[in-house]
């Protein structure tokens, strides 16, 4: 399978250069301190935030300019006309362009940080995995006749422009249909208003068109959450006609996933039978109360007994909340970025937790991670065996798993982060597949070193 597209980042932080490829599953793997994290967030911060940036105006700009008016020119004779892959090239060459001009204010935006800086970053071989047509439709707004644009796919409209009689106006479409063009093809956000994403806001459950973050140290978020969304708002309120201002000490991520938890729904969101699943693993139920005021999730441990809120759960519980909540709660997303999933867990909740994920991906959701659990990483690398065993179904009955149970080799891809020195540049690589699934050195290394020395100290003392 042909990833959709691929990344090159330079000089991010201590990462010296990476390029990856978007796999449905995606495991960044190394030590602390290397930089993965620093990767997962400007992932985020690519399909979340790229549409804020200033649109470059290069050659591609000024080519698909000239394409929208060829195609107005002709709105009457052919009102309806496809993308050519000539256009999306060009389409993806804009946000190129502008990813090279804006690139470090997208760092800066990213990581909420004035002085993050970013040598480079671009996309490549980004494809067009399917058909989409464009349509003229013209009408009345307040008695004056307009010109709008819409883009569709085979499963519905993708964006709504408006306004395109003159020329200076369908020029400012060209960036917008670029935009929205690329963060759809690269899974990120599209704009709510573009089409009626924003009456599901509204009347469904809680809609989040762009990428999930789950940062690490959830516990913290769970504990703090509504106190730090109190904080925010009350600021917002203080400064008379400001917008709300993100907390300084926070990354735009860690703010997305705030909000995330403060506009939970109690209606039931994409993934309700793999929080189903997880919460039986925990052995208890995940409550969002709702009130006065901001929701709070809560614990029940079992039918009858009393709810728990956060901060009298265990950490098992306030680790696995946000990732039950956004399945349960949560729809809209079409990828799911959480760090160190394994945090908290013993070994069997992490194969569950892996169990899960790899559902998550059979049903078609992106989930990029950063771990540092060989227990998870040889749950997955099993789920990949499954994939190419020639008795899967088998294996699957034998070993308790479902039909849905498994990955595919081109499903899967893993980057290992090592620094060439204690607090040095760090080199990304891909890790090696094979029938065995991915090959992790820096694990097998302290595998490796722990296993000698416990065969070592097993040797009797010998005198003389």
């Amino acid at each position: 399978m042909q990833p959709p597209w691929k990344l090159l980042v330079e000089d991010l932080g201590r990462i010296a250069r990476a390029e990856i490829e978007a796999r449905p599953l995606l495991l960044f793997v190394g030590g602390n301190n290397t930089g993965k994290t620093y990767l997962a967030s400007l992932l985020w911060g690519l399909l979340s935030l790229t549409r804020e940036l200033p649109v470059a105006r290069g050659a591609a700009y000024q080519r698909c300019v000239a394409w929208i008016e060829e195609r107005f020119a002709r709105r009457e004779r052919e009102p309806t006309f496809d993308l050519t892959p000539e256009v999306h090239a060009d389409f993806v060459q804009i946000v190129n362009d502008t990813l090279r001009e804006h690139g470090a204010e997208l760092a800066r935006r990213t990581f909420n940080r004035s002085g993050f800086e970013l040598g480079r970053i671009e996309l490549r071989d980004v494809t067009l995995p399917k058909e989409i047509s464009f349509r003229w439709e013209a009408g009345h707004e307040q008695g004056e006749p307009f010109v709008s644009l819409s883009a569709r796919e085979r499963d519905g409209m993708l964006w709504h422009a408006t306004g395109t009689e003159d020329a200076e106006r369908r020029a400012s479409v060209i960036a917008f249909l670029a935009k929205e063009h690329v963060a759809d093809v690269l899974g990120g956000a599209s704009d709510p208003f573009a089409s009626d994403t924003v009456f599901l806001r509204l009347m469904g459950p809680t809609f989040h068109p762009g990428p999930v973050f789950l940062p690490a140290s959830r516990t913290g978020f769970m504990l703090l959450y509504r106190s730090l969304a109190r904080q925010l708002v009350g600021d917002a309120l203080i400064k008379t006609g400001a917008a709300r201002a993100p907390a300084p000490d926070l990354t735009r991520p860690a703010i997305d996933f705030v909000d995330l938890l403060v506009g939970l729904r109690p209606e039931e969101g994409a993934y309700p039978e793999e929080a189903a699943f997880l919460e039986r693993a925990m052995g208890g139920r995940l409550a969002l109360r709702s009130g006065v005021g901001l929701n709070e999730v809560m614990y029940e441990y079992a039918e009858g007994e009393p709810a728990l809120p956060m901060e009298l759960s265990s950490s098992l519980v306030t680790e696995l909340a946000p990732v039950v909540v956004t399945l349960r709660h949560v729809s809209g997303y079409r990828v799911l970025i959480i760090e160190e999933p394994e945090a908290h867990l013993h070994p069997r909740l992490q194969r569950r937790l892996a169990q899960v994920i790899v559902r998550l991906v059979r049903k078609g959701l992106f989930v990029w991670i950063t771990t540092h659990s060989e227990n998870f990483c040889q749950q997955i690398n099993n789920f990949m065996k499954l994939g190419a065993h020639p008795r899967r179904a088998e294996m699957q009955r034998k070993h308790g798993y479902e039909e849905i149970d498994y990955l595919e080799v081109d499903d899967v891809a893993g980057y290992q982060f090592e620094a060439d020195a204690p607090g040095g540049r760090t080199t990304v690589t891909e890790m090696k597949k094979t029938a065995s699934g991915l090959v992790i050195p820096t694990f097998n290394r302290e595998l490796a070193a722990l296993t000698d020395e416990a065969m070592d100290l097993e040797q009797p003392d010998v005198e003389g």
